[in-house]
């Protein structure tokens, strides 16, 4: 391992200290601290929700330990050149990471690594531009898009508008014990739009159909004239007509079944919760702009009124769902 490489980590931890672990629990790591380690690679999981690398180390005292290094999706590390077989049980690494708040953990949350062979694997938050804008464009709302990541703004949003019992549950939130997604629970409505997951959008005569990578089943917006049904049985995307008012597309969604991230990480959703979505396309045909309302009076004091953007992305392929529960629980488990 060359000095050069030195330069290039320096550089990523320049780049990465404001970022880098956004897309994760800040329970668990220390966003402000960096550590630099090298060791022997004596486990690689590439599945979701989280990839991990375990490395074998020489610690200060000159003992052995052996750290846990989480990253981010498969879907996300994928399209910056991660593979199953990036890593190998024997590989010689030295990686930079953010540590985990107690110092006593060996565990850490990626910022880059590189291999003997010189080989650079950084984390998502990391990336190249992922879709850059492509010659094609669309000429409707139909397509492939790609969200902007904005979930962490859309959490700072409604943590600042939370009633009294939004905050009480808030404050409450444990991610040992509460996070839906150590259980496989797919990303709630608004969040999802602002995941940097690839969707597909169908539309039909009598109904648009949203595929997104990170679910296991689309999401149907009804078209044909018909209302919400009265005692429908609430969901996880809940229930949802839409209607055209020119190009844009609105959607009003209802029957959301209670999700305790609902309304962003921590705040719980209840059984009023409402959300109204208009999707309309940029005059170029490259951007789709995603206004939404989100009103749920249970957990907020007023309604979130916002927007995510979405680029358009037929060059990029949209991965089947994935998540490995046993992963997913290794997240909470560690939070102890």
């Amino acid at each position: 391992m060359v000095s050069a490489r030195h330069m290039l980590f320096s550089a990523l931890i320049l780049l990465a200290a404001p970022t880098a672990w956004a897309h994760h629990s800040p329970a668990a790591f220390d966003g402000e601290a960096v550590v630099t380690v090298e060791g022997t690679v004596t486990r690689y999981d590439f599945k979701n929700p989280h990839v991990y690398v375990y490395v074998e180390a020489t610690d200060e005292a000159g003992g052995t330990v052996e750290w846990e290094v989480e990253s981010d999706w498969t879907t996300e590390l994928s399209r910056i050149g991660w593979t199953a077989d990036s890593l190998q049980p024997g590989d010689r690494i030295e990686f930079t990471a953010h540590p985990a708040k107690d110092r006593r953990r060996h565990y850490a949350n990626l910022i880059s690594l590189e291999k003997d062979d010189g080989t650079v694997l950084t984390s998502w938050d990391l990336r190249p531009e992922e879709a850059p804008p492509p010659q094609a464009q669309a000429s409707s709302i139909a397509g492939r898009w790609l969200p902007a990541r904005d979930f962490p703004r859309y959490f700072e949003l409604t943590a600042g508008i939370v009633n009294d019992k939004g905050q009480a549950a808030l404050d409450s939130f444990h991610e040992e014990t509460d996070n839906p997604g150590a259980r496989c629970i797919p990303h709630p409505l608004p969040q999802r739009l602002g995941n940097p997951h690839v969707n597909d959008i169908e539309v039909l005569a009598d109904r648009v159909i949203i595929t997104a990578e990170t679910e296991s089943a689309p999401r149907v917006i009804y078209l044909d004239g018909r209302g919400h049904p009265e005692n429908a049985e609430p969901t996880s995307r809940g229930h949802s007509i839409g209607r055209w008012e020119g190009d844009v597309l609105v959607v009003e969604t209802i029957h959301f079944a209670p999700h305790r991230s609902g309304n962003g990480r921590g705040i719980p959703s209840g059984l009023q919760k409402r959300l109204t979505e208009r999707y309309q396309l940029s005059e170029d045909g490259t951007r789709l702009t995603v206004e939404y309302v989100l009103e749920d009076p249970e957990y907020l004091a007023e309604p979130l009124v916002d927007a995510f953007g979405w680029q358009y992305a037929p060059h990029m392929d949209l991965i089947p769902f994935s998540c490995d529960p046993e992963i997913a629980r290794r997240f909470k488990i560690e939070e102890n």
